[in-house]
This record gives structure tokens, C-alpha cells and sequence, in this order.
């Protein structure tokens, strides 16, 4: 079975055709949009990832949108798809604060992992500093920080134009070139279309979708994130909570019956919502991933496999055990099993291409008039990609006080550079083209490094050339299908990179200085955090020299069998014609994901496919699910700005002493 002919997938394919003429979508009302959403929904991004593990991005998309719509309404005038499309894209950029990254690296350079790894005084200056006396300041305007926020602020810069120009020659390759579909880009400008119907006057499903969705995430909203935010603004020491953050675990309950196995629900109705917009066999894979952690954790403790395990343990150490113990192996395997898959996948599309054949590829769906897209030269692209390429070997050295002899590693970032990343991001380029999927080799990093002699943990926080930009292809489809100008993404990336900058410091300093990070307030940074600086400090402690449990993890007979079963699952669905979403699915499951989690999905999925669906038949509800999840989002977000402004404003009231 070619992955071209999936029935799923080709479900997808044309929900939205592309029209015949292309607009510049960028103008006075996008640099007002993007001071809008900088001043007023950074924060609130910024405080609800900390506190539900959630950014406020897709959210804030439809409030904007949404406003600048009403406003142009009242001014007898509209927005164009191709300025709704823009909008969208530039408060996707502008809600995705670095300041994210710093709140991590003030926590991991002091974190209880990197102290028992004996890596706290190992991190360099030019990362975060480890002086407590600075630390506990909690104040990014201080002069140890000036160095890592300026190599921040460059590499933001840098990257921002390898993705703009190198996912650009992607998609030439792999739209113009190849006439690949791209069958998931249509779910991307389903709300473009949503409002553009609306602001007709015609408003028809798209409108009465989101509406619906919208009240659902204003009164869900409210339970899950608005009551905890408001009652820590009342100045309650503990937040009232009416449902468990992030989740309910029961690990320890059922340790008994389950042991080394986590176990609980998450109460998030955001999960809910994804599970019915997602493709169905998907979110199956992901939940017959947990099912099968259920049956084969008990066994594999039984049998002496997962060993590291201790009674009393929740999910975040039970999740990191066992990834010692097993699945950081296992999982290898399966990823190397998809990677061979997605690497066949492209070989056979690239020789039936080359023989002259369909490859299953509709042609209605990659035909388009291209004049007016906004086209620029190859020789550019080539360009681009070798000087950003040369700047980053350029700067790893310098961080580094080029110290490369005795070891490979000058020769590891240039393979990173001129081979592994070409090769990567052209395979996902054409898997994105075809299945809506990206290439992942799983620890080419941490292999490459461990053997290239490096000694020290600062070659894992270098800003290596090493980059999929095949995944930015998809973003220069959704502007295809909706007729936006490839020039106006070019000219928001020029605004809002330094803008969101700028902000971000602003905010991620009065965010810093409301109180410790993480602590009872920010539930999901308070349980996840130490379980991901525990992953990471024990990648690092491969090249700091003595012992390094991640070397010890590492079991050749646990990758060859993943790699088995990955190829073996793959071979029946293909056998079978069964949808290859489903291994995809499985990888995403037993790959560390949350279990709790992939439950609510599971059960947004089965409702949808099994309740709406048959009530307004299959394929309505296809399209008619991205939608509600789109208006719950923005539902959701409206309430989380409102609570997390209340937050912000009694935080800034100074009570007089008489």
C-alpha cells in the first residue's frame, strides 16, 4: 500500500482549493494587530504555559482577528482572506515568547538533577549564570544575563531567515517541482475561511461552529484556568483548583495492580477538543500506545527489565525510570523503523516520479497559477543557507574558545550543517507534501557528539546547525490556498522578530519578579519541569566525564526490536490497508507522551467519530471539528487574558500601611 493512496489521508486533501489570483496581506492593520497582541496576550501566553503547560496561541489568533473584523465592520470596510491569513500567522510569532527558554534555564542551572548529576557549576556564562547571589535577584536586568539574551536575540534573527528562505526552495521542490498535495495544509486556513464567510454577511457553518466552540471554551475555560488564576489574584495562597492541574494522578493507587505504570486522567477540555479536530486512527495509535504500557509494564517488572521503578513513584519519575530502564532503547528502534519508512517513502515517490507515474498525486489539488506569488531567485536560497550556516559553525566556535582539537567536533557541526540538515529537510519536505508527517532520526545529536570526543556538557547547549526545515513548507501551502502573497510572511518576520523580543523581556521580567518559577502557582511548570531537567542532565552527563547513566540506557538488543516491531506494525497496516496513522499514533504513545492525556483524546475521538459524525454525517463533521476546536481555543483564551490581567493588576496595587 503507497502511504499516497491512504484513505485518511486523502480525506483531507481538498477541504480547501486554492484560488487563482495572489494579495499582499501586510498593512497598517497588521503592524496595529501586532501591538495589540504584544502588549495584551504575550503575557497571559507566557503565564498560562507556565500554569497549564498550554500557550494561548491559537486562541489569541481568533480574538485578533476577531476584533480587527468588527473594527473594519464599523469602517465600512473588510479584511481580505489574505490579510486574516497574515494576522493569523503573525500572532502565532508574537505569542511564542523566548523568554520561555529563560524561565527554563534559570530553573535547570539550579535544578535538584543538575546537582546530583554534578553539572550545576559546568554550565557557561554564556548560557545562564549559577551564581545564587544572582539568581535569587530574579531579575533578567542585570548584567550576567546581558550575553545569553544578545546570542538569544542573533540566533532569533538567524533562524527566522533559514526558515523563511530555505522552507521557501523546500516548497518550490516539493509543490512546484514534485506537485505534492500537502494534505494536512487545509486544516491550517479552515478559520481564514470561517471569517472571511462571515464578514460576507453569509454566515454560514464555519461561523455557527465557531460560535458553538466559542461558549463551550468560555464556560470550560472558566472551571479549568480561570478560577485558580482569579483566586491566586484575590491573594489566596494556594489557587483553588475545581479539577486536578495538570491532571489527576492516581499512580500510587494503583501501584498494586499496575506496578511501574502510570496511570490517571487529565481533566484539560483542550484535549478533548484536539481529539475530535485530529485524524481519528491517529489519536487510536497514540491510545492503544497506553493500553499496551498497561499490559507490558507489569510484565517487564516482573521480568527484571524495568528495575529502576520504587513504590510511591508518580508519573513524572515513573515516566523517567522507565525511560532508563526500556523505552529510551525501544523507542529508538521505533523511530529508526519510521525514519526507514519515511526515507522508502520519499525513494519510491522520487523513481515513480522519475518513471512517469501518477504516484497517486491529485492533480486538482497542486495546480495552481503561480504569478504574483511572490517568487524570488534560487541562487538566493543557496545563498541564505550558506552564510546562516558558516554564522552558526562561526559562533559554536567562538562559545566553545575553539577547542576542537582532540576532538571531532568541528567536523560533527559541519556534517550537521552540509549533509545531515539538506537530507533531513528535503525527506520531511516530501513527507509533509505527502502524508503530513516530518522525519525524526532519533539521537543523531547525542550520538554524534558522545563520539566526537567533546568533553564538557556546553556542546549540548551550542546553537548547532542542525535544523528540519522541511516542516516550514506547509506554512507557504496555507498562504497558497488562502492567495496571500509569499512577500507579505517576509515583511511580518521583519516586525515582529524584534518586536516579540523586546516584549517578552518586559513581561518575562514582571512574571519573574511576581514570585519564584516554578512554585504552587504554575502546576504544570511544578510537575513537569524537574522530570525534563532529569532527561536532559542525563543526556549531558554522556560528555562530562566519570559515569553517565544515559551511556548505561543505551541496550543495542532493545533498539533491533523496536526497530522489528516498528517495521513488522508497518508491513501489516500496509498488508492490510490499514492507515499508517495508526503506527504513527503508537511511536507518539509509547514515545513518552503523557498517557494521561492521550486518554481525554482518545475519548474527544470516540465522540466524534462515533456521536457527531453520524449525526451530521462524515464528512460535515471533518470539517466541521477544526472549527469547534478553533472556537474553543479562542473561548478558552478570552477567559485565561481576562483572569491573568486580574492577576497582573493586583500585583501591580501596592496596599498603604494605614
Amino acid at each position: 500500500m503507497s502511504v499516497l493512496h491512504d484513505k485518511e489521508l486523502a480525506q483531507y486533501r481538498d477541504l480547501v482549493q486554492a484560488p487563482s489570483t495572489f494579495e499582499d496581506g501586510f498593512g497598517w492593520r497588521t503592524v496595529l494587530g501586532a501591538v495589540f497582541v504584544g502588549l495584551v496576550m504575550l503575557p497571559a501566553s507566557m503565564y498560562m504555559s507556565l500554569m497549564v503547560g498550554e500557550s494561548i496561541g491559537p486562541a489569541a489568533k481568533w480574538v485578533t482577528v476577531i476584533l480587527f473584523l468588527e473594527m473594519a465592520k464599523r469602517a465600512r470596510s473588510g479584511l481580505r482572506p489574505a490579510e486574516i491569513f497574515i494576522m493569523f500567522a503573525m500572532v502565532g510569532t508574537l505569542v511564542s515568547s523566548p523568554m520561555q527558554n529563560f524561565f527554563w534555564r534559570q530553573f535547570l542551572v539550579q535544578s535538584e538533577a543538575a546537582r546530583s548529576y554534578g553539572l550545576t557549576e559546568m554550565f557557561p556564562d554564556w548560557y545562564a549564570p549559577t551564581d545564587m547571589a544572582v539568581l535569587d535577584q530574579q531579575n533578567f536586568f542585570m548584567w550576567e544575563w546581558f550575553v545569553p539574551l544578545i546570542l538569544v536575540f542573533v540566533g532569533m534573527i538567524i533562524g527566522r531567515i533559514d526558515q523563511l528562505i530555505l522552507g521557501y526552495g523546500l516548497f518550490r521542490v516539493a509543490s512546484d517541482v514534485e506537485k505534492l498535495p500537502f494534505p494536512m495544509a487545509p486544516l491550517g486556513v479552515a478559520g481564514v475561511t470561517a471569517l472571511a464567510e462571515n464578514q460576507s454577511g453569509k454566515e454560514g457553518w464555519r461561523w455557527r461552529c465557531f460560535s458553538v466552540g466559542t461558549v463551550l471554551g468560555l464556560g470550560l475555560g472558566f472551571l479549568y484556568m480561570g478560577v485558580p488564576i482569579l483566586s491566586n489574584a484575590l491573594g489566596l495562597q494556594e489557587p483553588v483548583r475545581i479539577v486536578p492541574i495538570p491532571w489527576l494522578d492516581t499512580s500510587v493507587n494503583t501501584e498494586g495492580l499496575l506496578p511501574a505504570t502510570p496511570t490517571g486522567i487529565s481533566f484539560d477540555p483542550s484535549n478533548f477538543f484536539l481529539g475530535m479536530a485530529l485524524p481519528f486512527f491517529g489519536v487510536l495509535g497514540a491510545f492503544i500506545a497506553v493500553l499496551i504500557t498497561l499490559a507490558l509494564n507489569p510484565a517487564l517488572h516482573h521480568f527484571g527489565w524495568l528495575t529502576t521503578w520504587r513504590p510511591g513513584q508518580r508519573t513524572p519519575e515513573i515516566l523517567f525510570s522507565n525511560n532508563l530502564d526500556f523505552y529510551m532503547s525501544f523507542g529508538i528502534g521505533l523511530a529508526a523503523a519510521v525514519a526507514l519508512i519515511g526515507l522508502w517513502q520519499c525513494i519510491s515517490g522520487l523513481r515513480q516520479a522519475r518513471s512517469g507515474l501518477d504516484a497517486g498525486v491529485d492533480a486538482r489539488a497542486v495546480q495552481v497559477d503561480r504569478k504574483g506569488r511572490g517568487d524570488i531567485a534560487n541562487w538566493l536560497v543557496v545563498f541564505t543557507y550558506i552564510i546562516s550556516s558558516i554564522l552558526y559553525i562561526v559562533i559554536c566556535g567562538w562559545l566553545v574558545d575553539w577547542k576542537f582539537d582532540g576532538n571531532y567536533l568541528l567536523w560533527v557541526l559541519l556534517f550537521f550543517a552540509f549533509v545531515y540538515t539538506p537530507l533531513v529537510s528535503y525527506v520531511t519536505a516530501r513527507l509533509e507534501g505527502l502524508v503530513g508527517q516530518a522525519l525524526h532520526i532519533p539521537y543523531v545529536k547525542e550520538l554524534a557528539f558522545i563520539f566526537s570526543g567533546y568533553k564538557g556538557i556546553d556542546v549540548w547547549l551550542l546553537p548547532v546547525p542542525m535544523h528540519d526545515y522541511g516542516q516550514d513548507t506547509v506554512n507557504y501551502r496555507s498562504a497558497e490556498l488562502v492567495g496571500c502573497s509569499f512577500r507579505s510572511i517576509w515583511k511580518l518576520s521583519a516586525l515582529t522578530v524584534p518586536l516579540v523580543f523586546l516584549l517578552s523581556l518586559v513581561y518575562g521580567q514582571f512574571i519573574w519578579s511576581l514570585g519564584p518559577i516554578p512554585s504552587p502557582v504554575y502546576p504544570y511548570a511544578q510537575e513537569i519541569w524537574e522530570l525534563n531537567a532529569r532527561n536532559q542532565c542525563v543526556v549531558f552527563s554522556s560528555t562530562a566525564g566519570g559515569y553517565s547513566p544515559f551511556l548505561d540506557a543505551i541496550h543495542p538488543e532493545l533498539i533491533g526490536a523496536g526497530a522489528a516491531v516498528g517495521l513488522g506494525v508497518y508491513a501489516v497496516l500496509a498488508a492490510f490497508g490499514l492507515p499508517v496513522l495508526l503506527l504513527y499514533g503508537v511511536i507518539k504513545g509509547l514515545g513518552g507522551s503523557i498517557p494521561q492525556m492521550l486518554v481525554i483524546e482518545m475519548l474527544g475521538a470516540l465522540f466524534g467519530r462515533y456521536v457527531m459524525a453520524p449525526r451530521f454525517g462524515a464528512d460535515n463533521w471533518r470539517q466541521y471539528a477544526p472549527v469547534v476546536f478553533a472556537g474553543y481555543a479562542c473561548g478558552a483564551g478570552l477567559i485565561a487574558m481576562f483572569a491573568v490581567g486580574a492577576r497582573f493588576l493586583s500585583a501591580s496595587v501596592y496596599q498603604l500601611t494605614y
